[in-house]
């Protein structure tokens, strides 16, 4: 026993030595705030206005006043529905097509009424345009049917019609209410014919003012707003 104690006193040092906990080191210092980061791009630019290039196709609807120069009876008002299409091949420049038949009932008294069918079509120019206002100017040619009576002297009248070459030049204004409706308002000079009292056809000098509502059916992806 003696011996053991002896052995346990020498040892026991050595083993308390051993099983002591290791010296706390340093703490590691707290992390670091990462760097700040600062933005030195400049903010973004506005993207220009685009003025959008490509096809579009409108149709409009409205009404017609024609005051007709008959060669035989003086004027004539006649009014009817008017209809066109138009297809923009560039913020400046189109084609249309235009039809509007025109009538006026009980002419010279007679019972008899006196009509326009009109069938035009060419170019558009359009030389000022904004966002909400556009102004147009067009020529048209094709051809008019002109039916109506003609007077040939004692009370007598003779009713008939010449189907002749016509054309129109005249311009007008559009404005836009939204992404697909305006409205529009123009007017033409336009160049028909029919029968004077000697029943030669002659030409006669009508005016004629239109107003309608313009729809957009389609429009190239580029010029849509």
């Amino acid at each position: 026993m003696i011996v053991c104690r002896i052995i346990c006193l020498l040892f026991c040092p050595s083993l308390a030595l051993a099983q002591a906990p290791p010296t706390p080191t340093e703490p590691s210092p707290p992390n670091a705030a990462p760097p700040a980061v600062h933005s030195d791009s400049a903010p973004s630019a506005r993207k220009p206005i685009f003025v959008g290039r490509g096809v579009s196709v409108r149709v409009s609807a409205g009404y017609a006043y024609t005051s007709l120069d008959m060669p035989s009876s003086g004027r004539m008002n006649l009014s009817g529905p008017d209809a066109t299409v138009t297809t923009d091949l560039s913020p400046r420049f189109g084609a249309s097509v235009d039809l509007s038949y025109v009538r006026a009932s009980n002419v010279l008294d007679t019972g008899r009424h006196a009509d326009v069918l009109s069938y035009l079509a060419g170019p558009v120019f359009y030389p000022f345009r904004t966002s909400k206002l556009t102004m147009y100017v067009h020529g048209l040619g094709g051809g008019a049917r002109v039916t109506g009576v003609v007077p040939v002297g004692g009370g007598e009248f003779e009713r008939g019609y010449a189907n002749k070459v016509s054309w129109a030049v005249g311009g007008g204004v559009e404005y836009q209410v939204s992404a697909s409706v305006s409205f529009r308002g123009g007017g033409d000079y336009q160049h028909t014919s029919f029968f004077n009292s000697e029943l030669a056809v002659r030409g006669q000098n009508d005016i004629r003012i239109m107003g309608s509502v313009v729809y957009t059916l389609w429009q190239h992806p580029e010029r849509r707003r």
